[in-house]
């Protein structure tokens, strides 16, 4: 599994000439199907029309670089949500999270999927500044009942079973020592 963070930034390699093709600006997801769909690329700082590349035109996703094709594998953003092709895509970032039980557990920080399938496999949850640096972020798995909704994502009791701490903060820190 990889995380949204991790990948943004990452430059794009094109396999065919193995000259940098531009740098991942953002992921495309569809909440909907829980799925990433592409990756927008930034392929120069002057360029307007943004283009993405599909993630069944990707060859790897490594932890240092994307691997592609080609440049012939982007595709205009522009072009591709005038026709419709884009219409699933939703944001994941900055969601609300909420139990089945009616608890607010945080909102959503990061996201982590796994790039074979394009599956979102979890959400790292914020719970607040302060909870974020004395007791760490939470990562809750995406199995069981998980409904996305526009403003936020509702999770399950097997879900929350399975929500475990990134084990940061300053409370693990003090206690080690």
């Amino acid at each position: 599994m990889i995380k949204y963070s991790e990948v943004v930034g990452l430059p794009v390699i094109s396999a065919g000439s193995g000259k940098k093709a531009g740098i991942v600006k953002d992921v495309v997801f569809c909440p909907g199907t829980r799925e990433i769909k592409a990756f927008i690329v930034e392929r120069r700082s002057f360029e307007v029309n943004q283009k993405l590349v599909f993630l069944e035109d990707v060859l790897n996703v490594g932890k240092d670089a994307i691997i592609i094709n080609s440049p012939e594998d982007f595709k205009s953003m522009k072009r591709l949500e005038k026709n419709g092709d884009l219409k699933d895509r939703g944001e994941v970032l900055g969601l609300k999270v909420y139990s089945v039980y009616g608890e607010e557990l945080g909102i959503v920080k990061d996201i982590l999927f796994d790039c074979d399938s394009g599956l979102i496999e979890g959400i790292e949850i914020s719970d607040g500044l302060i909870q974020d640096m004395v007791k760490g972020r939470n990562i809750i798995p995406l199995f069981g009942k998980v409904e996305f909704g526009e403003d936020n994502i509702l999770v399950g009791k097997e879900a929350l079973e399975e929500m475990m701490s990134t084990g940061g903060g300053l409370k693990k820190r003090f206690l080690e020592e």
